[in-house]
């Protein structure tokens, strides 16, 4: 199964709260790019999740309007940048396993994404989480374990990479 790893698009520092931050305009250009580029390396997804504050919906939703539905779709706690890589990664791939996906799309913030990567793919150097990157991590749904194939940043989709 390929996991796709989103981090949001760049968000405005002032809110009422850190859950409350909006994505800038910059962060919904960003979004809306990897979006359109990620659609190159894929075109369906099983399953998404994202993350419950609102630069994270905001990301989420800027992308589906390029990608399309998908099958199914979740909001989970778990995806808050301070949850724990191992009980966010062991969620995502029991909710994997339960659909049989072949491709999943997660939504999220640093630390988070970045530990996720590391704890998936143990051995392989975990990608630097710029606003909008994204990693793809191959993922054995019998044992857990991934491999990193690539990581892109919203500058490396600029720049043709």
């Amino acid at each position: 199964m390929k996991l796709f790893i989103m981090r949001h698009g760049q968000a405005e520092f002032n809110a009422p709260s850190d859950k409350l931050r909006n994505l800038t305009q910059q962060g919904i250009e960003e979004s809306i790019v990897m979006a359109k580029w990620l659609l190159t390396q894929q075109t369906d997804f099983s399953i998404t999740f994202v993350s419950p504050y609102n630069r994270a919906q905001q990301t989420y939703n800027h992308a589906i309007e390029q990608i399309g539905m998908v099958g199914h779709h979740y909001c989970l706690n778990d995806l808050s940048p301070e949850s724990s890589p191992k009980m966010c990664g062991d969620a995502l791939l029991a909710y994997c396993a339960h659909h049989n996906a072949s491709s999943a799309l997660v939504v999220s913030h640093l630390p988070l994404v970045a530990l996720l990567v590391g704890d998936l793919c143990k051995g392989d150097m975990m990608p630097s989480f710029s606003t909008s990157s994204i990693a793809c991590v191959d993922i054995d749904l019998d044992t857990w374990q991934g491999s990193l194939l690539w990581h892109r940043t919203f500058n490396d989709v600029l720049n043709g990479a």
